[in-house]
């Protein structure tokens, strides 16, 4: 049972949820705090994603912390009654007297995460009360964190968010970044105007949420150029989600642009690398995809295999327009 006595110890650890400023430690610090005050016998996080028409669960937090390898959670129908009505949902588990309890994470508009516990017993109403008052508090938080993180036009995420995604990717044996830029911008900004330009991007960027849904990150560096991450993945597997993205963009047809076309460049990164020294090595990638006719993704690992890539670097004194 949460004990009112204890409500300056509680007060104290939401301040101390509002000082922190990284996603992931905020929900580690929510997590544990929620998993602490419910006197919970299991807890997971689910962060909400859309692909195309399609609402996807992913698990970011899980305690105790006892499934090997990050596996990942089957998800509890209760869960999906939480979602779809955006109300708190609590039944009993089966065979067991642990109740499951499942409350909505909004952001002040959206429902952006569900927060399941299970425990051994019924809250009371003060109880359930001080839960869901915690959730709103962390909710809040996160959505403002959430609304600095993210590029104001297409809502991914900006630049300054992507030296913490790439550092907790890079601590996994491996992981992939891939550098994208939109074909001869230029040339749609000229031709259509700048609105039909910001058009293009928005719609890239949903594009990019719809299709890349399983990345770590997926960034608007700024201009026309795109960042993604997919932390423990491997260059065959980040080549084949960065071919389905582009295959999809030349399908797509954009409003009174009509076509367009995506340049991608791909480089591997482990422990040892840093964000600029692997966006690095990916723009290499790129700069030969746009060498070799645009339209295409290229590997940094595969072109120094074939030992194109001395032979492709950009000339100081060369401006690009593309």
């Amino acid at each position: 049972m949460i004990r009112t006595a204890d409500m300056t110890d509680l007060l104290e650890n939401i301040a101390e949820l509002t000082h922190l400023r990284n996603r992931h430690e905020l929900e580690l610090a929510f997590a544990a705090l929620v998993y602490q005050l419910a006197e919970a016998t299991g807890l997971t996080i689910w962060r909400v994603g859309r692909r195309r028409d399609e609402v996807r669960l992913r698990q970011q937090v899980t305690l105790p912390a006892c499934l090997p390898g990050g596996e990942v959670r089957t998800i509890p129908p209760e869960c999906l009654s939480c979602l779809d009505t955006a109300h708190p949902v609590r039944s009993r588990v089966a065979g067991s007297k642990t109740v499951r309890h499942v409350y909505p994470i909004h952001d002040g508009s959206r429902v952006t995460g569900l927060l399941e516990l299970t425990r051994r017993q019924n809250f009371t109403r003060l109880e359930e009360h001080m839960i869901a008052s915690v959730i709103k508090v962390y909710g809040n938080h996160a959505g403002l964190l959430d609304y600095g993180e993210r590029d104001e036009l297409t809502g991914l995420l900006n630049r300054r968010s992507f030296s913490t995604l790439f550092n907790q990717a890079s601590m996994r044996t491996c992981g992939v970044i891939a550098v994208a830029d939109i074909d001869f911008f230029k040339r749609i900004n000229d031709e259509f105007g700048h609105p039909y330009g910001d058009e293009v991007l928005i719609l890239m960027g949903r594009l990019m949420e719809q299709v890349l849904d399983a990345a770590d990150g997926v960034f608007r560096f700024g201009g026309e150029e795109f960042v993604v991450l997919f932390g423990g993945a491997n260059t065959d597997e980040a080549w084949q989600a960065m071919e389905d993205f582009r295959a999809t963009v030349q399908a797509t047809k954009f409003p009174q642009v009509g076509r367009v076309t995506i340049s991608i460049g791909l480089a591997a990164f482990g422990p040892s690398d840093t964000g600029a020294s692997a966006f690095g090595h990916a723009d290499e990638a790129l700069y030969v995809a746009k060498q070799r006719g645009r339209n295409q993704t290229q590997c940094h690992e595969w072109l120094t295999a074939e030992g194109c890539l001395p032979d492709t670097r950009k000339p100081a004194n060369v401006v690009e327009l593309f």
